[in-house]
């Protein structure tokens, strides 16, 4: 069951980001601007934090531009560590109160800043790691506009009720990890209509082996479910978390990590990230040749032993976009890419065909971030390419 014992650090993350406000407190209305305005907040949960096994964190930009629209909406962020006991280190307003604009934003700045920088240096103090619990007590109490859940981190829980250390967890149909979990009322119960913003998913490091293609895409089906199941959206965030682990931290077990020709689910899609791939922008041109001909091997001993013909789907971001047609023409180039380097790897021609769908499609996710506005970061999330065996859809 989820562990129910939190340590509590709410004053620590007060006092950081109490530095530096005291412009805040004796500021007054002038003819430089108006009152902050106060009648918009929108609050977010933050669940962020070092542990073995996975790179140091350090917020990527595009996580920083959701911090970004809780600051200027003058909203607060609740910050969980997920260490195997979930470390809840408080509630702390990062906008402002000023009478004047400038000071607001000069404020709103500042506190950007302190918490990026506070939340940069959180590290477990217990053994494992808990991400659904940590979700489960940050979401609470974000009133009714949340702006979201934001967590960086590799989603590779090894905790009860979702311990992925255990044998067969990672590989798990996501509709069975669902059904589990309603079934123990262990899913997390404040994520109705809440975006789940996560960085870093599939990251890891220290003794951690790295995940296969297929093992990350489960890993994202999984947690794709649990959050719908919940009530809740994922949204991906794109860039790759890496670096070393930070050491000395308390110890997390390693998930198994099986060869792709053994555990390959050719029942549900094999999605492979652009980030992963790296097609130049706007292009079916990679950025790099052998990159990403070593990802794709990883999956030419499955495709040979499927033996099954194999549709290779591209999908493509909207990017404000009034028609679908460029989409449709550069995903489909996209997908001929991919087949044409497998081919090269070794994988028959007639094994492969391609589609493109474009951004028109089921798995499609909206591009604009926590404050409303278009976000590059977010729309790399729909830049993909999808393996599917016959009779399995996109979004299965």
């Amino acid at each position: 069951m989820i562990i129910r014992r939190y340590a509590r650090a709410g004053l620590a993350i007060a006092a950081v980001l109490a530095i530096g406000g005291g412009l805040t407190s004796c500021a007054s209305a002038t003819a430089a601007g108006a009152a902050c305005d106060q009648s918009q907040k929108r609050n977010m949960g933050v669940v962020a934090g070092s542990t073995a096994n996975a790179p140091a964190t350090s917020l990527a930009s595009s996580a920083v531009e959701q911090l970004s629209a809780v600051s200027k909406s003058n909203g607060s962020v609740t910050v969980v560590v997920p260490s195997g006991t979930p470390q809840v280190m408080g509630t702390t307003l990062v906008g402002s109160t000023a009478q004047d604009a400038i000071v607001c934003q000069n404020d709103q700045r500042n506190k950007l800043n302190q918490i990026t920088s506070y939340i940069n240096g959180l590290k477990a103090t217990a053994p494992q790691v808990d991400f659904l619990g940590s979700i489960d007590r940050a979401a609470r109490n974000l009133g009714s506009k949340p702006m979201g859940v934001l967590v960086i981190g590799s989603g590779l829980q090894t905790t009860d009720p979702l311990d992925f250390a255990s044998s067969g967890v990672l590989y798990a149909d996501p509709a069975q990890v669902v059904s589990d979990l309603k079934s123990r009322n262990l899913l997390p119960s404040d994520l109705n209509g809440v975006t789940v913003y996560w960085s870093g998913m599939g990251d890891v490091a220290g003794a951690q082996a790295p995940l296969t293609i297929p093992a990350r895409s489960n890993l994202i089906a999984i947690w794709t479910a649990i959050i719908k199941a919940a009530g809740g959206t994922l949204s991906l965030l794109p860039e790759p978390a890496s670096g070393t682990a930070v050491s000395g931290l308390p110890a997390v077990s390693t998930v198994p990590i099986e060869a792709v020709q053994t555990k390959t689910d050719w029942t549900h899609p094999i999605v492979i990230r652009n980030s992963d791939l790296l097609f130049v922008k706007d292009t079916a041109t990679f950025a790099d040749q052998a990159k990403a001909q070593g990802v794709l091997a990883q999956l030419v001993p499955s495709i040979e032993q499927n033996g099954q013909l194999v549709t290779i789907t591209g999908t493509a971001s909207k990017d404000q976009a009034t028609s679908n047609t460029a989409d449709l023409a550069l995903s489909h180039q996209r997908a001929a890419a991919v087949k044409a380097a497998l081919v090269q790897l070794g994988v028959p021609a007639s094994l492969l065909q391609t589609a493109g769908v474009g951004h028109d499609w089921c798995g499609w996710k909206s591009e604009t971030d926590a404050g409303g506005a278009y976000s590059d970061a977010l729309a790399e999330q729909n830049r993909s390419v999808i393996l599917t065996s016959p009779g399995v859809g996109l979004c299965s």
